[in-house]
């Protein structure tokens, strides 16, 4: 505990002054003595060079720290500089993307709601909310990317959001192409498996709705069979097509020139400017439905104008199906 004292009493810069000038004042005093001066200067000249160290020390120290004071705030004063350029770059940044969002076709209320919604997520919310949130901006990005840039857009697997978003939003025309295996869905045709579907029964609305808007819709179904266009399925669903006001046609894909066979490929078309097309795996089991494999979404206008006019050279060699009266029986 005394040596504790002790330390504490070395370590103090006080008492080191303190005892520094002692020491001075005391050599001064034994210096005097020994020159025989007066008694006067014998204690006047101690104290007085004690008294011009100790002052010096307090202005050494005084001056050491003014210099530690002046290096934290330069130190202060660049962190904040830092802080306030990172402030204004984040703004600027924040200012011209939102002046890009103003100018660009896209509603701005829309992009404010997805900002504000994202900003809404609770912080306290489990991870999976919050990876779940990153996966769909990340999906939703890559859309927006791939729209801008007028490439491709590829989903893997079978979809259904584009499919209906399309047909929902289409203003002049809509032209599809239908397999008799395989319709731009991945579903049988004959046996209306798509059409009776929660999606067919969608994509049946939506169509209706476009037809009321005006669109003009058309579809070819392309045949697997040449004996396939006396089919009930088929001719039941051309009835159906009809009657919602779509143009059907039917092709027998022997009939065509070998080039057309390159179109033999399942795709729709909506207003010229997008091309939804699938792709179903080469191989499925014997009474199933081949899996869709991808979507993805055509938007360079070079290969849309070679959708566009494909699908023109289609229509013209297809023909109008042979369907029963209205209200007779479809075979």
């Amino acid at each position: 505990m005394k040596w504790s004292a002790f330390a504490w009493l070395t370590e103090s810069s006080v008492v080191r002054k303190i005892v520094a000038t002692l020491i001075v004042g005391g050599g001064v005093f034994l210096a005097t003595n020994s020159l025989n001066l007066s008694s006067e200067w014998n204690i006047v000249l101690p104290v007085f060079i004690g008294g011009v160290v100790l002052v010096v020390q307090f202005l050494v120290e005084f001056d050491n720290r003014l210099q530690l004071v002046e290096l934290g705030q330069n130190r202060h004063f660049e962190t904040v500089e830092r802080l306030i350029t990172g402030t204004f770059n984040s703004i600027s940044e924040a200012t011209e993307l939102f002046g890009q969002v103003e100018t660009s076709a896209m509603h701005t209320d829309l992009v404010k709601q997805l900002v504000r919604h994202a900003a809404n997520l609770d912080r306290s919310a489990h991870q999976l909310m919050h990876l779940f949130a990153h996966a769909e901006i990340t999906r939703v990005s890559e859309l927006m990317k791939g729209l801008s840039e007028r490439g491709e857009i590829t989903y893997d697997g079978e979809d259904r959001d584009w499919l209906l978003a399309l047909t929902r939003n289409a203003h002049s025309t809509i032209d599809a192409t239908s397999f008799t295996a395989v319709d731009a869905s991945g579903h049988g045709v004959y046996d209306g498996e798509l059409w009776t579907s929660d999606l067919g029964q969608r994509y049946l609305e939506a169509q209706q709705k476009a037809l009321e808007r005006g669109v003009t819709v058309r579809r070819i179904f392309i045949l697997d069979d040449p004996d396939g266009a006396d089919d009930p399925g088929l001719l039941r669903m051309c009835q159906i097509q009809q009657k919602l006001g779509v143009l059907v046609r039917i092709l027998d894909p022997e009939t065509l020139p070998g080039l057309h066979h390159n179109w033999m490929f399942d795709f729709i078309v909506f207003d010229s400017v997008v091309s939804y097309e699938s792709t179903p795996a080469a191989w499925a089991r014997k009474g199933s439905k081949p899996a869709i494999v991808s979507t993805r979404l055509v938007l360079s206008p070079k290969r849309l104008d070679e959708r566009v006019d494909g699908f023109q050279d289609l229509w013209e060699l297809a023909r109008t199906p042979d369907l029963p009266p209205r209200g007779g029986a479809a075979g």
